[in-house]
């Protein structure tokens, strides 16, 4: 039986012994890139830009109707209200304007409910006048892609929603008007088309 000399088994054990100490000192660096901290997602980007003619922006108004998205974009200027088609946010569309009612002047959208909006320019001051008079238009929204004048008033000096009673009190050179809005749950309209997407929508309007 042959033996090995004594003098052998520590030059292997040393040999070993390195190796050991180059895997330690390569692994923490792997170990740490592994680690290394990943960027955080971006938490909002750019998904499209619609240039808007006219004036400044005053107001943006959301309108839905089954699975349309309707943008009202009341703008400062003679050009009115914009209607945007925003069904698709990558690919919004102008599909209207609603001019004010006084088209040489600036004006001002509210809201009254979801199907209704007041849509109020200033007309022209003259020596008799005290205060600074409106002219109104009252507009369905019951079509949000075709806004419906249903009332007209000039000289408006004020205006009034009682939610809570479905009220428009409006006061104008003739005197008192008082609007009865029709409540959410009883308004009717014609119902649009049925599109592929409305069967997943059990909220859906449509024929």
């Amino acid at each position: 039986m042959k033996l090995i000399p004594k003098s052998v088994v520590p030059k292997h054990a040393s040999v070993v012994l390195s190796l050991l100490v180059c895997f330690a000192a390569v692994s923490p660096s792997a170990s740490a890139k592994d680690r290394a901290v990943k960027p955080a997602p971006q938490l909002a980007s750019v998904i499209a830009h619609l240039p808007l003619p006219g004036g400044p922006v005053n107001e943006l108004v959301l309108q839905q109707r089954g699975s349309k998205q309707y943008l009202y974009v009341e703008q400062d200027s003679s050009e009115g209200v914009a209607i945007v088609d925003v069904t698709t946010p990558g690919q919004p569309n102008i599909i209207k304007r609603e001019a004010w009612p006084n088209a040489s002047s600036t004006g001002k959208l509210q809201m009254v409910g979801s199907r209704l909006a007041l849509a109020a320019a200033p007309e022209t001051a003259t020596a008799e006048t005290v205060s600074r008079t409106d002219t109104l238009k009252v507009l369905d929204l019951n079509d949000p892609a075709n806004p419906r004048t249903i009332l007209s008033l000039s000289g408006v000096t004020s205006t009034l929603a009682d939610d809570a009673r479905n009220l428009v009190y409006i006061a104008n050179n003739d005197g008192l008007w008082i609007l009865k809005v029709q409540p959410e749950q009883a308004a009717s309209y014609e119902p649009r088309a049925c599109l592929s997407e409305d069967a997943f929508n059990e909220f859906a309007s449509c024929q």
